[in-house]
């Protein structure tokens, strides 16, 4: 199952990265400009999340936990089919840049690959901040990917239902 997987994942990558135009059209340059204008140099460039650590977590990760900053519980995702969605919310194809000031962390993942935390990960979803940051053992940040839509839905849902929880107690 895992190998079908990276195979899968791979010719994804294959398809975007090769497929894509160097030119840009004149809407994609909006689109960009629209981002830029939220990652102004805050600080050195983080590149992106290289493809091998995706392809790494999607054959390997074991283990998913969330701690969240100010929401009253945390999260555990140990089923490969959650795991591999939780790795999918991660949008390879926009690396971030800069972690812009204003921008602040509403909590932080943690995969693991038997038994052992691999990647640190920050995660942020305010306003104009919807992207993660994977953490280095230096506590710099390494790499800084912005979040698929998917992915805000997923963190949109999970703050609903601990606001619902909240409510009921």
């Amino acid at each position: 199952m895992r190998n079908s997987k990276f195979i899968m994942l791979f010719l994804l990558l294959s398809l975007v990265f090769g497929c894509r135009n160097k030119s840009k059209l004149p809407d994609e340059t909006a689109n960009n400009k629209t981002e830029e204008s939220v990652s102004v140099n805050k600080g050195p460039e983080i590149p992106g999340v290289p493809k091998e650590v995706l392809i790494r977590l999607l054959n390997e990760c074991t283990y998913v936990d969330y701690i969240f900053h100010t929401l009253p519980f945390s999260i555990s995702q140990a089923e490969d089919p959650s795991i591999d969605q939780n790795i999918s919310f991660i949008d390879y194809t926009k690396p971030l840049g800069h972690i812009p000031k204003e921008c602040k962390s509403i909590g932080r993942k943690f995969f693991h690959i038997k038994g052992e935390i691999v990647y640190d990960v920050d995660v942020y979803l305010t306003n104009n901040c919807k992207f993660y940051v994977f953490i280095g053992k230096d506590k710099k940040p390494m790499f800084a990917n912005y979040m698929t839509e998917a992915g805000v839905k997923f963190y949109a849902h999970m703050a609903q239902q601990a606001r619902g929880s909240m409510n009921q107690q």
